[in-house]
């Protein structure tokens, strides 16, 4: 599970785009994430918060890159599920 969420996280460094406003959303969820001893749970609530499959109708809201601050709190969760899962790997 940590896989996915690494792989989501990564997405959304690289791909994501929001309008300003639902910026808060995904910090929200990533605050979930960084405190949660269950990734699993707060998967689907990220993939909610992120932006939406279809396209966006003329006047919608701009929509911007990933804030720095979030950006280096996503990175270092990144990290952290990485180690968590390279931990359990070698426990096996």
């Amino acid at each position: 599970m940590h896989g996915e969420a690494v792989e989501l996280l990564r997405d959304a460094l690289t791909w994501w785009t929001l309008p300003a406003v639902a910026w808060a959303d995904v910090a929200v969820v990533i605050g979930r994430l960084e405190s949660s001893g269950d990734v699993a749970a707060e998967l689907g609530h990220l993939e909610l918060a992120g932006p939406m499959r279809i396209s966006t109708w003329y006047g919608d809201q701009p929509v911007v890159p990933m804030p720095e601050e979030l950006r280096e709190r996503v990175n270092e969760l990144i990290h952290t599920l990485t180690l968590d899962a390279e931990d359990a790997d070698g426990a096996g």
